[in-house]
């Protein structure tokens, strides 16, 4: 059983990693929209206004897809498609694009 978590900076690719999932028939995903922590510390907090040079500019959109795909091999091929969607184009200093799995030993469902 395995957790997969994809973290998105571009709006493009969510409709394209939820329409992967539907098609491999993995379970129903929850998308989280996100916000770098530094970009709200800098809001929230002015006293933190110096870190702006850290937060990449120009990045409006952020999510976080996840699942638990409870098959092994349901989850690698989840993964090596998500991974494919992705050009691998970002530009330097920007966040990319990444997916993970996470091994989960229980899932309980109350």
């Amino acid at each position: 059983m395995q957790l997969f978590l994809t973290i998105l900076h571009r709006e493009e690719l969510l409709d394209e990693v939820l329409s992967t999932l539907v098609e491999l028939e993995a379970p129903d995903a929850v998308v989280v929209e996100s916000r770098s922590g530094l970009e709200l510390l800098e809001r929230d907090l002015p006293i933190f206004a110096g870190l702006r040079s850290l937060v990449p500019s120009g990045i409006d959109f952020s999510s976080l897809v996840v699942c638990v795909i409870e098959n092994d091999e349901l989850a690698a091929e989840v993964l090596t498609a998500v991974s494919a969607l992705g050009d691998g184009s970002h530009l330097e200093g920007e966040p990319s694009n990444t997916v993970l799995l996470v091994p989960v030993a229980t899932v309980r469902h109350f």
